[in-house]
């Protein structure tokens, strides 16, 4: 009838369940995708992407291994494509298209690897990354996490390794250094440092008393208030390794209280106020996930 190509019926993308990340299953519709590759010229990529595509008819090698990856990224089509790659080269893929997206993800089941994308909506990769970390400590685990980002600015791999993520792939990411990072030997990935489990919840129940002591020795001009609240919080904050900015915040105030430099304590305060404001939230969160996923 004067078709080039012809292909079987497609299976399109579904969701596995209201509120929980994308489960894609790629099966038929790798035919219809062939038979466009085929008949088509390359399409301009679309605004926002920035995933690099192999030729739809490239038979890549097999891998070593069958990975099961949790991809968080909030591109649709970046989604398509890297689901495309690593489910044609055998992996398993679940899409969630946020942080928040990604951590319920984690509370209901176990991956054996997470591809970040750095910049998303309602929770970034950054932050949801430090949930990762502190949940994890105490318990002798450690959720193997591959920050992307398109910025390739300088220090984002600073800031990247900083957050607690163990690679960086920068965007437009090559399917090689992709299927490279995929299929790392797992036993090459550092164990979170072990810490008393009860760590987090004392943070979150003592916390608020201690930034209060810390503001209010600064309205007071008190240094010597100042070092000591910033100190306490400093013992607090040094056991929890996914809380390093924070740390640096609560260190930087109690040099001002040692030196009694007080002029500058306002804006530290500001900083530690982020932080710390931060590390309550990813607690709180997660906690509610976990509980959510128990009823």
């Amino acid at each position: 009838m004067g078709f080039a190509s012809c292909c079987s019926m497609p299976t399109c993308p579904i969701r596995t369940g209201s509120g929980s990340p994308n489960k894609w299953r790629c099966g038929p519709t790798t035919d219809l995708l062939d038979a466009i590759g085929r008949v088509l010229p390359p399409p301009a990529p679309a605004r926002g992407a920035t995933l690099m595509a192999p030729p739809l008819t490239a038979a890549p090698t097999a891998p070593v291994r069958r990975v099961k990856v949790l991809l968080a990224e909030d591109n649709v089509v970046n989604q398509l494509v890297a689901v495309k790659l690593l489910t044609r080269r055998g992996h398993t893929v679940t899409v969630a298209k946020n942080g928040r997206e990604a951590l319920a993800a984690l509370a209901r089941d176990t991956f054996d690897l997470v591809l970040m994308d750095v910049q998303m909506p309602e929770m970034s990769g950054l932050d949801a990354t430090a949930a990762i970390r502190l949940r994890e400590q105490g318990t002798g685990a450690h959720q193997r996490i591959v920050a992307m980002t398109a910025h390739a600015m300088t220090g984002d791999r600073e800031r990247c390794a900083a957050a607690g993520m163990d690679g960086y792939l920068s965007k437009p990411v090559d399917r090689t250094m992709l299927f490279a990072a995929v299929e790392q030997d797992a036993a090459a990935t550092p164990e979170t440092p072990g810490v008393p489990a009860h760590v987090t919840r004392t943070f979150a129940e003592e916390g608020p008393a201690r930034l209060a002591a810390i503001k209010a020795a600064i309205d007071e001009r008190d240094a010597d208030g100042l070092r000591a609240a910033a100190r306490a919080l400093v013992g607090t904050a040094a056991a929890l390794p996914a809380a390093r900015a924070l740390l640096e915040a609560a260190r930087t105030l109690e040099r001002l209280g040692a030196e009694s430099r007080l002029e500058p304590a306002e804006a530290a305060w500001r900083r530690l106020s982020v932080e710390a404001a931060a590390v309550m939230d990813a607690i709180r969160f997660f906690d509610g996930v976990k509980q959510e996923v128990a009823l």
